[in-house]
């Protein structure tokens, strides 16, 4: 619990140095934007380029040099994170399989017929480990009830993660959709979101895996927790240069570098 003990810290410290100049939220947007929608096409192993996915965004428009499809999903994470953020300053709304499902349909809206909607068979590119979609309805209706009982927080939006994941309720999109769900739920909670890195992919989807097949918990857990205190570092660190005149980051800098980043795991 020490990690939970500081993270907890930290974002007491965050509270305290809010509300942040303008130029310090924009800028921790920008970035986040760009980790999370980097994050979106890592998690579902669509490959599109750094330069490609800051480009499409920069437009926002598909550019006719480059694949199509993986540029409509990087617009519409964009789209995704702006219903994510509305919904974070909808205290008084709950969190249930509609706001799942309206996740999934903006985010593979004009890229998958099935957008929004529940499988009725096996998953795309599955080698027969899929749950039995018989039971999608039934699980995610079991969520649902979950999610109108729990309180925002760390752990809560840990175990929505996971949940959704071992229900895996849509053909594609799954992992991109239950980040979506987890950081809604940690934006709700006050805190920032997680972004999986390139440096993460496998360990995250290692950690996915083992969870939900094993039942063990402890490992994803544990991963997800220090990639929230990397988010809190990043924040903690705009807000720092705010109170001496705030500069902005570096352009290749976004502050998700994986393990050797100065704000990785338990360092101030």
């Amino acid at each position: 619990m020490a990690l939970l003990d500081d993270i907890l810290e930290k974002k007491r410290v965050l509270d305290d140095a809010r509300p942040m100049p303008l130029t310090v939220v924009r800028d921790l947007a920008d970035r986040f934007e760009r980790g999370l929608t980097t994050a979106c096409l890592l998690v579902e192993g669509v490959e599109l380029s750094p330069d490609d996915i800051r480009m499409v965004l920069d437009r926002g428009a598909v550019l006719r040099s480059r694949p199509a499809e993986p540029q409509r999903l990087a617009l519409n994470h964009r789209a995704a994170l702006e219903l994510m953020a509305r919904l974070s300053f909808q205290g008084s709304g709950v969190v249930t399989e509609r706001t799942i499902a309206a996740f999934h349909g903006v985010l593979y809206q004009g890229i998958d017929t099935n957008a929004g909607r529940y499988r009725d068979g096996a998953l795309k590119d599955d080698a027969g480990a899929s749950p039995d979609p018989a039971k999608v309805r039934v699980s995610m209706s079991a969520l649902s009830g979950w999610l109108r009982r729990t309180e925002a927080g760390p752990e809560a939006a840990f175990e929505a993660h996971h949940r959704l994941m071992s229900v895996r309720p849509f053909f594609q999109g799954n992992a991109a959709t239950a980040l979506l769900l987890c950081n809604l739920i940690l934006n709700r909670a006050g805190f920032p979101p997680v972004v999986v890195t390139e440096e993460d992919r496998e360990m995250y989807a290692a950690m996915v895996e083992r969870a939900w097949s094993l039942g063990d918990k402890t490992p994803f857990r544990d991963l997800m927790m220090r990639l929230l205190d990397r988010s809190l570092n990043l924040c903690l660190r705009s807000a720092a240069r705010a109170l001496r005149d705030f500069e902005p980051a570096d352009e290749d800098d976004h502050g998700f570098g994986g393990d050797h980043d100065e704000g990785y795991g338990r360092r101030p």
